[in-house]
């Protein structure tokens, strides 16, 4: 193939040669690895939250119950500019092929109104919202009469959320990774205190 005009240096170039990038159609998150910092987040590890989910029940059985139900992975994507995008990890029971039928098919996802309210502009982003791991970002509805909770996974700032799985939840079976969550920008460059409480992508136990 040839690009041309009367004013410029003839290019010819061979469409072959980036045939290589239609594997991004078919499986986006092929490169995932090479790009990204990749880490999982299925629950805070606060003092606060512990104590939330202690008090939760009126029973000993019932906080026996939350104990031992499947943990809700959430996946956490770190680029090299330190931008985390946070979202629905395969291991979650809405997206596990073992876990799927108990947990129902998704309904409705409602987005926390201080998500929705939130004010994200400006340079600096000095109006956004600030997050702490165990900020409720939205709740996931399903046919089964559950509901799970997604929380922030990170400490920082808010620089977006995604209005279009609210709009569409069937896209967090079709594509995950595009049914992101929210991108936070975190407030210190140490990787450590970014995922202090985030565990290794391939710990799933």
């Amino acid at each position: 193939m040839a690009i041309s005009d009367k004013n410029a240096v003839s290019i010819t170039y061979d469409p072959e040669q980036y045939s290589y990038l239609d594997a991004w159609v078919s499986k986006p998150d092929m490169y995932l690895g090479r790009y990204f910092t990749q880490r999982l987040y299925c629950g805070p590890v606060s003092t606060k939250r512990k104590h939330e989910e202690a008090t939760e029940g009126d029973s000993s059985s019932e906080s026996e119950s939350a104990i031992e139900r499947p943990k809700e992975w959430q996946y956490v994507y770190m680029a090299p500019n330190k931008l985390c995008v946070i979202g629905v990890a395969h291991g979650h029971p809405l997206l596990d092929a073992a876990l799927r039928k108990d947990a129902g098919n998704i309904t409705k996802i409602e987005f926390s109104d201080s998500i929705k309210k939130s004010v994200i502009k400006g340079k600096g982003k000095k109006q956004a919202l600030r997050l702490m791991p165990e900020t409720k970002i939205c709740t996931i509805y399903t046919d089964a009469n559950k509901e799970y909770t997604l929380r922030a996974a990170v400490k920082g700032l808010l620089m977006e959320w995604n209005p279009k799985i609210e709009q569409d939840p069937q896209l967090v079976y079709r594509n995950p990774e595009q049914a992101f969550l929210i991108i936070v920008n975190p407030l210190t460059d140490d990787d450590s205190k970014i995922f202090s409480e985030c565990v290794s992508a391939s710990h799933t136990d």
